[in-house]
């Protein structure tokens, strides 16, 4: 579109303005109208025709010859120019280069507007061979649009660029093909990425630009309502295309504005930020920008959708035209056609709707199906009204979902497919209400729907000899499964009360327990389907937030569970879930702490709940195995009772009988004149699944040995997960820390770095006091854009030897260290530390005593106490004080 700037602006202004300060009037002008939700269209129509009108203006002042033609190519050329879209320009004429000097004052006018601009100057001759050459180059040419030209340049560059040997269909749409395939995965293949691309991702602007580009070149046209014409399109695909399109240069215009520059990917503070500005407004149940993001991934997947329905449909009709079209039939509604299941007729839906579900089973029992035709696909879609109340209640439908459920093959890639041939959503409405909720955070990366399917992935992995070496106990949990659809079950309801308000767990029991209902299960796996769904947490909380070496808690852990049955049910659900949440969280302590859960539950099971093991009895056993070792090894019982008064009674529960005799043996025979005994040792280095690597340390107590000790951990990139600090009567104390490394395993150290460490180590606890650190170390982007204020709690109950504190935090490098810098600086002594890192939060429980050794119980002391440590970890964030 053309005109003249006068019909751009509506009349007025200064004639003399320049044309930056009329550009810069007319995109302020235009961003005024966004904010105030003009459509998005209109915006972008105006302000492509002005600066059509100002180029030209420019071209007309600076160019007195018709022998150079000028051409808008890309976005621009489309028609498609944003706040900070680049002006990719084309001049061409026979030889340009006899026009240089006019050529450079118009790129010199251009670049004064301050707009990026990609030119480039090609004599006529030269135009194929480029194109030829660069597929990019060629998608350019194809779709440029005259600004400037004569009839003559423009009948030439035609010629040039309709040759037949130039990009034929077939070899243009591979390119694309190919080119789509690696852009896909940079981004992982994913349509869910936590700050996609609005241009680039999977189901971005791109993806719809490639299926155009494709069209055009076979059919000649890329305008929607010629592709309905000729059939490529259907209607409903038509106005996912002209939606779906509005809706992401509606975003995209939005972040160049909320940015000031050309921005295409959506940060988490431009998620908020676009969010807040265009009226997404925070409930009790959901953020705003939780909602926002939730339209833009719906979008973004019918989107990509459509972009592989018309790919395959273009390669099914053209590419593919002259094959075999070898068939092969299944049954009297399905047949496959070149390894592409298909409907025998256009009305089998219509006369069986079964057959919605019938297909998906088929595929799940196949492994010689690469697919679903496109007709079929679409005659899927058209026929998706009839799964309603009573296709959801018919026995034949609910039994071939409980046969995919137990189908061999490739569940959840047909559950992926029918989630997105829509009728996965329409058969399980729950299930629709989560497509596309993310959670604004680091914890949660996928949206609850990717998360359902990757969970299930999970447990079906489970069930593969490949997994018996990373997933030792999940894989042994799931063999002794007997029907593994009621995990899968649990597995599809565990998250789908999420972004309703209230506890989603005991809202997705409650769906759960229909569901299962209406497919027929009996009382006893409904009870334990709701069960697992309400209590998918409890395994990790137990695992993650309490002493699972107490004999207490595991009974009372097992009186929650009932049965061997549940436990191996939850294990496999809590494992799967865990690493559906986050890959980052599961780690080999994390591994190690339900590891351990699961086997003490076992145990506890297998005795009997009404005969629980008592904590005394067990403290009294091990002593007694230990004694019996260390006897043989001569030291008397006296030697013994002075090492074990140092080691403190929650070491007895945490070490075998062998191990606790090594270490008092080691303390026993340490003389700690020639400085402090530091021992460091694998925890199950025996096993393929769990373990990490422990720091002890013997030496004379003293103050801020914590934070002398985390600190110079932290200079090794060693993280702390626990941490047990005792000190006996007579002075000593013996602490305990255990480490993984970055990757999250126990430390596969050498002797050189172990030296290292216990030297750097032995000089930082030579003088505790001295080692002062708060964290220099910057921020990470996102955690700082997801960063959330800091939460201290701090208690002493009536009887308690300890003062708790809890602090959840925005986690970062150094985090730890700048805590027990700051419980030193407040001369508190850390007797304990649990330490939790879920994605970007972390949530750490330390147990402490004052100066004196002693709980701290005066009130004001606490609340100051608490509010300062709240204050400082805020600061650190960029934060400022809180009130």
């Amino acid at each position: 579109m053309t005109g003249s700037l006068a019909d751009v602006r509506g009349g007025g202004g200064p004639a003399a303005a320049s044309p930056r300060a009329r550009l810069a009037d007319m995109d302020a002008q235009l961003a005024e109208r966004y904010w105030q939700r003009a459509q998005v269209l209109e915006l972008i129509e105006a302000r492509t025709a002005f600066m059509d009108a100002l180029l030209l203006e420019l071209w007309d002042a600076s160019i007195d010859t018709d022998e150079l033609a000028l051409y808008a190519l890309g976005g621009y050329g489309r028609g498609e120019l944003l706040p900070h879209s680049d002006l990719d320009l084309l001049i061409v004429g026979r030889r340009p280069d006899r026009h240089a000097a006019a050529i450079e004052t118009f790129l010199l006018k251009l670049y004064d507007l301050h707009q990026d601009v990609g030119q480039s100057v090609r004599a006529l001759k030269e135009v194929r061979t480029a194109a030829a050459g660069d597929i990019t180059i060629a998608t350019a040419l194809f779709e440029r649009r005259p600004l400037r030209t004569t009839e003559a340049i423009d009948r030439k560059l035609n010629e040039a660029l309709q040759h037949k040997r130039l990009w034929p269909a077939e070899a243009f749409y591979h390119a694309k093909l190919d080119e789509q395939r690696k852009r896909h995965a940079t981004y992982a293949d994913t349509e869910y990425g936590l700050e996609p691309n609005v241009k680039e991702s999977p189901g971005g602007l791109r993806d719809l630009h490639t299926a155009m580009w494709v069209c055009a070149r076979q059919f000649g046209t890329s305008d929607p309502d010629a592709l309905e014409e000729l059939g490529v399109l259907t209607s409903q695909e038509r106005e996912w295309l002209l939606a779906g399109r509005r809706y992401l240069l509606w975003v995209r215009w939005g972040l160049h504005l909320l940015c000031g520059r050309k921005e295409e990917r959506l940060q988490f503070e431009h998620q908020r930020g676009l969010a807040e500005r265009l009226g997404y407004v925070d409930t009790t149940a959901r953020r705003g920008v939780e909602r926002y993001m939730q339209q833009y991934y719906r979008h973004v997947l019918t989107l990509r959708e459509l972009n592989d329905i018309l790919l395959q449909f273009f390669d099914e009709t053209i590419v593919r035209r002259r094959s075999r079209n070898r068939v092969i039939p299944i049954n009297e509604r399905f047949q496959l056609r070149d390894d592409y299941i298909e409907a025998c007729a256009d009305d089998v839906f219509q006369r069986r709707p079964s057959a919605l579900m019938e297909i998906f089973v088929l595929l799940a029992g196949r492994r010689d199906v690469a697919g679903v035709r496109a007709s079929t696909i679409r005659a899927i879609r058209e026929a998706l009204p009839l799964i309603d109340d009573d296709f959801r209640n018919d026995p034949d439908n609910t039994g071939l979902f409980l046969d995919l459920l137990r189908a061999p093959y490739t569940l959840v890639s047909q559950l992926t497919r029918m989630r997105r041939y829509g009728v996965l959503q329409r058969y399980i409405p729950e299930y629709g209400r989560v497509i596309g909720q993310m959670q604004h955070d680091l914890f949660h990366v996928y949206t609850v729907d990717a998360h359902t399917m990757q969970i299930i992935r999970n447990m079906r992995r489970f069930r593969y000899r490949s997994a018996e070496k990373e997933f030792p106990v999940a894989a042994h949990c799931v063999r002794n499964i007997a029907k593994v659809e009621l995990l899968y079950i649990a597995g599809l309801y565990h998250d789908i009360g999420k972004g309703r308000g209230g506890d989603h767990s005991a809202l997705g029991a409650r769906d759960a327990g229909a569901f299962c209902t209406r497919h027929g299960l009996s009382r006893s796996d409904t009870e334990l389907v709701v069960w697992l769904v309400d209590a998918h947490l409890l395994m990790s909380s137990t695992a993650q937030r309490k002493d699972i070496y107490d004999p207490d808690v595991i009974h009372e852990f097992a009186r929650q569970v009932k049965s061997e049955r549940r436990l191996n049910y939850l294990y496999a659900l809590t494992v799967a879930d865990i690493n559906a949440t986050n890959p980052t969280l599961w780690n080999s302590w994390r591994a190690t702490l339900l590891r351990q859960l699961y086997s003490e539950t076992r145990r506890a099971l297998r005795r009997g709940l009404e005969s629980p093991l008592d904590r005394e009895d067990a403290l009294t056993e091990t002593r007694s195995w230990a004694m019996e070792r260390l006897g043989q090894q001569g030291l008397n019982v006296a030697e013994v009772h002075r090492v074990w008064d140092i080691f403190g009674e929650d070491f007895f529960l945490r070490h075998t009988p062998r191990e606790i005799a090594d270490l008092t043996a080691r303390v026993h025979g340490h003389d700690l004149a020639a400085g402090p005994l530091i021992l460091v040792r694998d925890m199950g280095q025996q096993l393929s699944e769990g373990g990490a690597t422990q720091i002890y340390i013997h030496m004379q107590d003293q103050p801020e040995i914590f934070a002398a000790t985390t600190i110079t951990l932290d200079q090794f990139s060693l993280s702390v997960f626990e941490a047990n600090l005792s000190t006996g009567a007579s002075g000593e104390c013996f602490n305990r820390f255990v480490v993984l490394d970055d990757d999250g395993n126990r430390v596969a150290a050498s002797k050189a770095l172990w030296r290292e460490v216990r030297e750097r180590l032995e000089t930082a606890l030579a003088d505790p006091g001295a080692v002062r650190r708060r964290s220099q170390q910057r921020l990470p982007r996102r955690a700082k854009q997801l960063a959330r204020p800091t939460s201290v709690s701090v208690r002493t109950s009536a009887q308690a030897e300890t003062t708790e504190i809890t602090i959840a935090a925005s986690d970062r490098p150094g985090l730890l260290s700048d805590i027990a810098s700051l419980l030193a600086e407040q001369q508190l002594s850390v007797v304990a530390a649990r330490i939790m890192t879920l994605g970007e939060r972390a949530e750490d429980t330390f147990e402490v005593t004052g100066a004196d050794g002693q709980p701290l119980r005066d009130q004001q002391r606490l609340y100051e106490l608490e509010n300062h440590l709240r204050q400082e970890l805020d600061r650190s964030l960029g934060q400022g004080q809180r009130p």
